[in-house]
């Protein structure tokens, strides 16, 4: 099992009221595995990333990475084995860094020394992993990431957080700041290189139509609680409106994000007679 997570709370205090942003997740990803999580806002989905990442600790409850307890780890401890792309392309990479200096770099992630010497082979190495992006990129190693626009730095964005082979991937809503064009070129490039690394993949998004074609699971979250955990089979066999229905029934679909995304989502074929009905995980105390 890759990542685990063990009764996993967290609150915070906005004024004098006390939010719980986590209630109680338990959670498992296996090798391989790629996990969609949706909810509206405020449901915990990027806390969720944060105590994985060990940006934020839990105040209680366990994260485990490759069976070892991690829970009090602090985010650079976790570096080696865990990738992560952000909403905001700017997060992604250095901006007066040049790309092959980005990708040198994300290639030594979780190694000693910040030495990245840009040997003539290492320089082709970087060429042909850009290059597999179909973006051009391989062309550009020695501009600056600041000169890129804003789907060609999340696409380096993607291929730096898996350069260094984690074993975990985060991806919080990576997709939500670009046009729709480069949004699905991004997500292309995204099941490319998840797939070709069999990454275990967390992909926070909140795209209706993403969650239920992408991945191997989607999740459900709502005030910091999953709902619903989908195995493949069963989410493939819903569409958008199906989710909807599911989202409103828990009373969590009135969020404007989300009603948006599933209004603009494309129109999907019809469920089969009796797919609609989907086994729900049981609530959290």
């Amino acid at each position: 099992m890759i990542l685990k997570l063990a009764g996993v709370r967290k609150s915070y205090s906005v004024g004098a009221q006390l939010v719980s942003a986590l209630a109680g997740v338990d959670f498992a990803l296996a090798q391989g595995e790629f996990v969609t999580v949706i909810g509206s806002n405020g449901a915990g989905k990027t806390t969720l990333l944060n105590v994985i990442a060990g940006d934020t600790r839990p105040d209680r409850g366990k994260v485990y990475l490759l069976g070892r307890d991690v829970t009090g780890c602090p985010t650079h401890r976790r570096a080696c084995w865990i990738g992560r792309v952000f909403q905001d392309p700017r997060q992604g990479a250095a901006p007066h860094l040049t790309v092959a200096e980005n990708l040198a770099l994300a290639s030594r992630k979780g190694r000693r020394g910040l030495g990245f010497p840009l040997t003539r082979r290492r320089r082709a190495a970087l060429r042909e992993a850009l290059a597999g992006l179909g973006m051009g990129l391989e062309e550009r190693l020695s501009e600056q990431v600041a000169c890129l626009s804003g789907g060609e730095r999340q696409a380096l964005a993607v291929l730096m957080a898996t350069l260094a082979r984690p074993r975990l991937l985060l991806l919080d809503e990576h997709t939500a700041a670009l046009d729709p064009a480069n949004a699905e070129r991004v997500l292309a490039i995204t099941e490319d290189l998840v797939r070709a690394g069999g990454l275990a993949t967390l992909m926070v998004t909140h795209r209706m139509d993403q969650a239920l074609v992408l991945g191997d699971r989607l999740v459900m979250l709502h005030q910091g609680r999953i709902l619903l955990d989908l195995p493949s089979a069963e989410k493939r066999a819903l569409a958008v409106e199906d989710l909807v229905r599911l989202f409103r029934q828990e009373g969590c679909a009135e969020d404007e994000l989300l009603l948006s995304s599933a209004d603009n989502a494309p129109p999907r074929a019809p469920l089969t007679p009796g797919a609609a009905a989907v086994p729900r995980s049981p609530k959290g105390p």
